[in-house]
């Protein structure tokens, strides 16, 4: 079994610096690679958790997020730098985005008694939608659509860059039309219940749409300042029918109009597409996508990578939890 790794590890071209987060396949680390003329260059290391290394099944997710990611090449996603292994670990070599996490952005307005200012709600979530319209439309060599879903996009998985950029992050849940030969392993949450599509709760196939759905989602928590579903017996009701709570009566009609259609609990009732739901975000927030980006908070750039690892404990845990109980709660509910 691969040694845990620790600060000053060597991975390919890249030297581990400091631990940024765990998540249930990986690790990530801010790192350091020096180029040729000796310029240091930040970089983000994801790492294979050591006690997974010589799983099969893991090591196929993680080899699928990296065959996925290594495709991309738009503004809106984190790329790719290298793909490797050492001494057994497998890791990905991401571009450094040098600011917090959505949900940051959000936690810190909300310390300071407010909600994030729409125009860079706005502004973050039509950054989103670009982003998975591009992970979306990834095809084959044969030039057949991938049909890829995302179904991880969460306030965490959207970093902001001082230069107002937002860039989608972790495919690690993606999933493509032809994964079929990538196994499986019952007890693993398939997503965030806080911003899952009820599709995608009750485990029946999904498309793009359960991603336009969460990005929705991303909208919603940031203007009623609190996740949609705050549990997955908040989720299982709503599969069941119970409406979302309203939004603020401040928000305008037109953006409370666009969220309610991008969460539609059915997927036909939603955009159809991220990038038409991109269009309609800009529409209703007067953006010119060529135009000046909102200013971030100045509390959240003052440290961007403490600011990007402040998930609880507690709230990872519950995630956790959630993720692997959505689909009993949705199946009793529905029993009921």
């Amino acid at each position: 079994m691969p040694k845990e790794l620790s600060p000053g590890a060597c991975m390919g071209r890249d030297t581990l610096l400091r631990h940024v987060a765990t998540g249930g396949m990986g690790i990530v680390w801010q790192g350091e690679r020096v180029s040729s003329d000796g310029v240091r260059l930040p970089v983000a290391v994801k790492t294979i958790r050591a006690e997974l290394a010589g799983d099969a099944a893991f090591r196929a997710m993680f080899l699928e997020e990296a065959r996925i990611s290594s495709r991309l090449s738009h503004p809106n996603v984190a790329r790719v730098l290298d793909v490797g292994e050492e001494d057994g670990t497998m890791y990905i070599a991401f571009e450094w985005v040098d600011g917090p996490s959505f949900e940051s952005l959000c936690w810190d307005a909300e310390e300071r008694g407010e909600l994030l200012p729409q125009d860079l709600a706005l502004r973050v979530v039509a950054d989103v939608c670009a982003g998975l319209h591009a992970v979306h439309e990834l095809r084959g060599d044969d030039g057949a659509l991938l049909d890829v879903v995302h179904r991880d996009v969460t306030p965490t998985n959207a970093l902001v860059g001082k230069d107002g950029v937002a860039k989608l992050i972790d495919l690690g849940l993606a999933k493509a039309r032809d994964r079929a030969g990538v196994p499986t392993r019952s007890g693993i949450a398939k997503g965030t219940s806080q911003f899952m599509a009820p599709e995608q709760a009750m485990g029946q196939r999904v498309d793009r749409r359960a991603d336009v759905f969460a990005a929705g989602a991303l909208l919603y928590r940031a203007l009623a300042g609190r996740a949609p579903f705050r549990d997955h017996d908040a989720l299982a009701a709503f599969v069941m029918g119970r409406p979302l709570a309203k939004l603020p009566d401040e928000i305008p009609a037109p953006i409370r109009d666009l969220v309610t259609k991008a969460m539609c609990s059915d997927p036909d009732g939603r955009f159809a597409t991220a990038a038409e739901m991109r269009a309609a975000v800009e529409r209703v927030g007067g953006m010119v996508p060529a135009g000046p980006r909102p200013a971030l908070p100045g509390r959240a750039e003052k440290d961007s990578l403490e600011a990007r690892a402040r998930t609880p404990a507690w709230l990872i845990l519950g995630l956790v939890v959630a993720g692997g109980l959505v689909a009993l709660a949705v199946a009793l509910a529905l029993g009921s």
